[in-house]
């Protein structure tokens, strides 16, 4: 995993899931408001071939270490999603409500650069996404 932080406050941020080689095979793309104490997962995707082995899990709990105790919510979900999502509500006790809640700090930075769909726009098929339908 490799995370990257934001470059403004409240600005877009992502986990990167690596394999032993350095190829990239999944990403979260999320927000944060530290004044707020709000988190916003945008989308999060895990190339097919990987799914099923808690990489997607694994980049959720590495965003929510940093913020205990913070209200999170998440952009649409695909019915792949939704499952993902509340197996994750279950193992964790955080909420991701699809409701894309977001505070004026959020809505003002700007995008992380090079968002999941650009990266798996090409290597997964839009079913495999976990974030969005």
């Amino acid at each position: 995993m490799e995370r990257t932080a934001a470059t403004v406050p409240a600005g877009g941020q992502a986990v990167r899931v690596l394999e032993r080689a350095g190829g990239q095979v999944g990403r979260l793309d999320y927000q944060v408001c530290h004044p707020c104490r709000l988190g916003y997962i945008d989308s999060i995707a895990v190339a097919a071939r990987w799914q099923g082995r808690g990489l997607g899990r694994e980049a959720v709990h590495t965003a929510l270490a940093p913020c205990p105790d913070y209200k999170w919510s998440t952009s649409r979900q695909s019915s792949q999603g939704r499952r993902f999502f509340s197996a994750m509500e279950e193992e964790t006790d955080v909420a991701f409500p699809p409701s894309s809640v977001r505070c004026p700090h959020m809505l003002l930075a700007r995008p992380l650069a090079g968002p999941v769909r650009g990266f798996f726009a090409s290597s997964v098929s839009p079913r495999t996404r976990m974030g969005r339908s």
